[in-house]
C-alpha cells in the first residue's frame, strides 16, 4: 500500500498525459498512466487525417524536445508546418511512450471507469484535510471484461473530450430516437478520400457549426465537386451562422477554413444544402431504401416552431465534446455550473479579456486545485466547454501541478 500511495495515476495518453508522464519520470516520481486504447494518442488518432491549425514550432513541448529522437524532430525547413493528427502520434507521442523513462508505466488497453477515495464517499470529511490520508481508489477494466483496484496518492486527469461527444438532439440532450438509431450516427470527422467508399451514394444529415462540422462540411464538398455521389444537408443552429474569418490570423488554416465554410454557407458548394436555424427534433425510421438500408427521416425544428423533415442515409453529428465528469462523481471536484471546468480555472477564463487559443497561458497553480486533495484536471477537459485550450496550456499545467505535488 506505501507504494501505492507514493504514485501519481495519469488518465489519458495524449499529448497532456505523455507530458505529465515524462514530467513525473524525470522528478523521480512513480506513475502509472491509464490510455483505453491499445495504443497512445486514441483521441488523436481518430482524427489523424485532419491537419492541426498550429505548426510543429507549437506542438512539441520543451520537455518532450529534450527526450525525443532526433529523427523524429521537426526540421528547421518544418516548423512553420502544420502537421496531421497521424503526424504528431507518430513523431511525437509514440516516441515519447517508447521512451526508457515513460514506458514502463504506461497501461494500455485499459479503462478507468470510477475514481474514488478508500473508505470515504463524496460527502465526508468535507473541508478538514482527513481525506488527503485516504489512498485513491481507481476501478479499472480491459476489453476482455476483467475488472481490479489500483490506488494512488495523487490522480491527474488528462483524458480529454474528443471522446465523449455531446448528443444531437436540441438542448444538447438526447432527440427522440437517437439512442435507437445510433449505429446510424457518426461522431468522427470523416476521411472522404480513405474512407470513400463509406459516403459514395450517401444522403448525409450534418448537424453542428464549429470547426470539426466545417471541416466535414468543406471535405465532403469537395468529394462532391470530384465526382463523388454524395449529398449533404448542413443543419445550423443559429440562423445567423455566418463566419468572419480574419485576414491577419497567424494560424492561416483556420482562417482558411473559416473562409471555406463561409463560401459553403453562403451557397457556393454543389451537393450541400444548408439550412440555417434549425435544430433535431426528433429521429425515427422507415424512408426510403438506401445502401444503409432503409433511410432515416429527421424531424427539424425553427426556434418559431415550425417543422420540416429531410429524409437521409446517415447522420453525421459534430456538436462538440466534453469530459467524462461521471469518473469522478464521488470526488469532491468543485466545477463551473456553465462549462463544468473546474471553478477556479473557468473563473480565470471567464475573466480573461481575449478569446483567441493564441492568447492562452497558465494561470497559476491554483486555478488547479479542487477541494478534493491530489486530484487534479489538466488538458482540454479542464476548459470544460471553452474552446481556447492550445496545447501549450496543458504543458504549463503539467509545470504548474509540479509545484502543487511538492506540498503534497
Amino acid at each position: 500500500m506505501s507504494d501505492e500511495r507514493n504514485r501519481v495515476a495519469i488518465l489519458g495518453g495524449g499529448p497532456v498525459g505523455l507530458e505529465a508522464a515524462l514530467a513525473m519520470a524525470e522528478t523521480g516520481r512513480p506513475f502509472r498512466l491509464y490510455e483505453v486504447g491499445e495504443s497512445v494518442g486514441e483521441n488523436v488518432r481518430a482524427w489523424g487525417h485532419v491537419r492541426l491549425f498550429s505548426p510543429w514550432k507549437m506542438n512539441v513541448s520543451p520537455r518532450a524536445a529534450r527526450h525525443l529522437p532526433e529523427s523524429t524532430l521537426p526540421g528547421e525547413e518544418e516548423l512553420d508546418r502544420c502537421p496531421t493528427g497521424a503526424e504528431l502520434v507518430e513523431r511525437v507521442l509514440e516516441p515519447l511512450a517508447a521512451h526508457p523513462k515513460v514506458s514502463a508505466g504506461i497501461r494500455t488497453g485499459v479503462r478507468v471507469e470510477a475514481v474514488g477515495r478508500d473508505v470515504l464517499l463524496k460527502h465526508e470529511e468535507i473541508g478538514t484535510g482527513a481525506r488527503s490520508g485516504s489512498p485513491f481508489r481507481l476501478l479499472l477494466s480491459d476489453g476482455e471484461g476483467r475488472e481490479w483496484v489500483e490506488r494512488a496518492g495523487v490522480v491527474l486527469d488528462c483524458s480529454g473530450t474528443y471522446h465523449n461527444p455531446n448528443f444531437t438532439g436540441d438542448g444538447g440532450i438526447p432527440a427522440p430516437g437517437e439512442d435507437r438509431w445510433k449505429q446510424r450516427i457518426h461522431r468522427r470527422i470523416p476521411d472522404p478520400v480513405r474512407d470513400a467508399e463509406e459516403w459514395e451514394g450517401r444522403t448525409v444529415l450534418l448537424v453542428g457549426g464549429g470547426h470539426s462540422a466545417q471541416t466535414a462540411a468543406r471535405d465532403l464538398a469537395a468529394s462532391a465537386r470530384n465526382g463523388a455521389d454524395v449529398q449533404v444537408i448542413w443543419a445550423l443552429r443559429r440562423a445567423d451562422a455566418s463566419w468572419r474569418p480574419d485576414p491577419y490570423d497567424p494560424l492561416t488554416l483556420r482562417s482558411a477554413l473559416l473562409r471555406e465554410a463561409r463560401e459553403i454557407v453562403q451557397g457556393g458548394a454543389p451537393g450541400v444544402e444548408v439550412r440555417k436555424g434549425v435544430v433535431v427534433e426528433r429521429i425515427r425510421g422507415g424512408g426510403r431504401p438506401g445502401p444503409d438500408g432503409p433511410g432515416l427521416k429527421v424531424e427539424l425544428r425553427t426556434r418559431a416552431g415550425s417543422t420540416s423533415e429531410v429524409e437521409v442515409d446517415r447522420i453525421l453529428s459534430l456538436t462538440g465534446s466534453v469530459g467524462d465528469h461521471h469518473l469522478y462523481r464521488q470526488l469532491q471536484v468543485h466545477e463551473c455550473y456553465a462549462t463544468q471546468g473546474p471553478m477556479k480555472l473557468a473563473a480565470a477564463l471567464l475573466g480573461s479579456s481575449s478569446e483567441d487559443c493564441l492568447d492562452e497561458t497558465g494561470h497559476g497553480p491554483e486555478t488547479l486545485a479542487n477541494p478534493e486533495p491530489g486530484f487534479f484536471i489538466l488538458g482540454e477537459k479542464s476548459y470544460g466547454r471553452n474552446n481556447t485550450f492550445l496545447m501549450r496550456v496543458g504543458w504549463t499545467q503539467v509545470e504548474e501541478v509540479l509545484t502543487l505535488l511538492d506540498e503534497i
